[in-house]
């Protein structure tokens, strides 16, 4: 039930992803994202300059995902209790104020703020995936998720760029004070949405808030298999989509090959176009999406399976099409099916869960393609991601789907 915002937007077409509430809130979301993808880059710098020991600094920018892991199923249900508002613009304040705190320049001080980020992050992302689908219809959900989850994108294609030219030109503390001054920038955007929501915006309608005391437990617990699904998938593809940015160039390099620049470049021209253009695409309804997610999953199968047959360049930029196609679709469309099918007084539990659970294939897939990298080789660290994709593909075959939840 959309009580809050929906009346508070009656003036706006719901039906268009693109409303300016919507847009605003897309922004928002890229300078939250862009300046935590900047920190990624400066940090270890930063901490380097300090003293820091390589492992050291790996704990320091460990801590932000680690946190936030476990912290999205909790974020989740909290949004569910309180509703986004108030939340969304608690975290923009204080991801403004630790922003700042950086330019202690202290290693104890970025892990401790680190790891504040990484809480911050699981609020916040919660928020905004709550929020889109307040701002705009159901039949148009699946666009807004696509469009949100590619403003948080984005920033991977120009950043890290921007971030090493920087560090050249100005010092390390007045590149923290930068990023604080882009967190305050994005307190006002997000003042501005924040005056136009509903007071009870993201949060359940009246007769639900007087049930919610005997309705919460029991409604995640109905909620749970349902996601299983979804998260299942999502864990297995988020190991296959970390090799690539984790081990083809040092993959590319034992061969004395420098070919990794146009693998990406292709990647992310693939997934921006697609995520992009494609959104009409992504399913925004109840029904079980087979057709489109075993497309998507044979192309992630495709990628690491192209790999370890050759590294010629036209095999190459097939493989980062495929890995693009998967990467551009396989997540709005999850999400927008878990959406629809979970209560609504549990949707932000469900949805907590099913980010964790792509957090943490992404965390597996390092440990566990490096470890086989190691051990055996870099084709056999292939041969087995290939052989990941096909149990997901396995897995949507036989899944029968689940039915739509009004409550």
């Amino acid at each position: 039930m959309r009580t809050g915002v929906e009346n508070a937007l009656k003036p706006f077409n719901l039906d268009n992803p693109f409303n300016k509430r919507a847009l605003w809130l897309y922004i928002v979301a890229l300078l939250f994202y862009g300046t935590n993808h900047m920190l990624i880059i400066a940090l270890p710098f930063l901490s380097q300059s300090l003293g820091a020991s390589q492992s050291r600094i790996g704990i320091i920018m460990g801590a932000y995902m680690f946190v936030s892991m476990f912290l999205r199923p909790v974020a989740g249900a909290i949004v569910d209790r309180f509703g986004s508002r108030n939340i969304f613009m608690a975290a923009l304040l204080l991801n403004a104020i630790v922003l700042a705190a950086y330019s202690i320049e202290n290693l104890w001080a970025f892990a401790v703020m680190r790891a504040l980020q990484g809480a911050i992050l699981a609020f916040f992302s919660m928020t905004v995936h709550m929020l889109i689908i307040d701002l705009i219809s159901d039949k148009a959900r699946g666009q807004g998720l696509s469009l949100l989850s590619l403003a948080s994108m984005v920033p991977y294609t120009f950043v890290p760029a921007l971030v090493l030219y920087l560090k050249d030109q100005v010092t390390m503390t007045q590149l923290l004070l930068i990023f604080a001054g882009i967190g305050l920038c994005n307190i006002a955007f997000g003042s501005g949405l924040f005056r136009t929501l509903g007071a009870r915006a993201g949060q359940t309608s009246g007769e639900q808030n007087r049930d919610e005391d005997r309705h919460t437990v029991g409604s995640s617990n109905v909620s749970t298999p349902k996601i299983v699904f979804p998260s299942l998938v999502m864990l297995m593809a988020s190991i296959v989509f970390s090799i690539a940015p984790t081990f083809l160039p040092l993959y590319l390099d034992s061969r004395g090959m420098n070919t990794a620049p146009l693998y990406f470049l292709t990647e992310t021209a693939v997934l921006i176009f697609i995520r992009f253009f494609g959104r009409k695409r992504i399913p925004s309804s109840a029904t079980f999406p087979r057709k489109l997610l075993i497309a998507l999953i044979a192309c992630f199968v495709l990628s690491p399976t192209l790999l370890f047959l050759s590294l010629s360049t036209p095999v190459l930029l097939a493989s980062a099409v495929c890995n693009g196609l998967a990467l551009s679709l396989l997540y709005p469309t999850l999400i927008t099916y878990i959406t629809f099918i979970v209560p609504e007084r549990s949707r932000g539990y469900s949805i907590g869960w099913f980010i964790a659970a792509a957090d943490f294939g992404t965390s597996l897939g390092a440990f566990l393609m490096g470890w086989l990298a190691d051990a055996f080789s870099y084709p056999t660290m292939l041969a087995t991601g290939a052989g990941i994709g096909v149990a997901a593909l396995i897995v949507t075959f036989v899944y029968r789907g689940e039915k739509a939840v009004v409550a």
